[in-house]
């Protein structure tokens, strides 16, 4: 899976106490092209969300329904390092979701450098 499988979940894990569900956005992309990648971002990042709010994580295993979850955590882990119109741009995703119980995180993973 991956950021450009816009209509599904890369990954998800639930912690121990069941109150936090994890859901994994695996990006790989460069940010060459910075406008089309953002779109990218967001559709994907639309996707979590409804995802989330309609509980579809219920829907995956006998242990995600049973779970007393409270909030979800999006879990980026970006190849690249983000440009400063990307970050302007989650910080405005997480104040816009802030309030749905949705923290949005996101974590460097390549060394930053295209391999191009």
């Amino acid at each position: 899976m991956s950021i450009l499988d816009t209509n599904t979940v890369d990954g998800m894990g639930l912690q121990k106490d069941g109150r936090e569900l994890r859901l994994l956005l695996t990006d790989h992309l460069d940010w060459n092209d910075e406008k089309e990648h953002l779109l990218i971002l967001q559709e994907k990042i639309n996707v979590y969300i409804l995802f989330y709010e309609s509980q579809q994580y219920k829907q995956c295993d006998s242990n995600y329904a049973k779970a007393p979850i409270e909030y979800v955590v999006i879990e980026i882990h970006s190849k690249y390092a983000l440009p400063s119109l990307a970050i302007q741009f989650l910080e405005h995703v997480q104040e816009q979701i802030n309030e749905l119980g949705i923290i949005v995180e996101c974590h460097i993973t390549g060394d930053g450098t295209d391999e191009n």
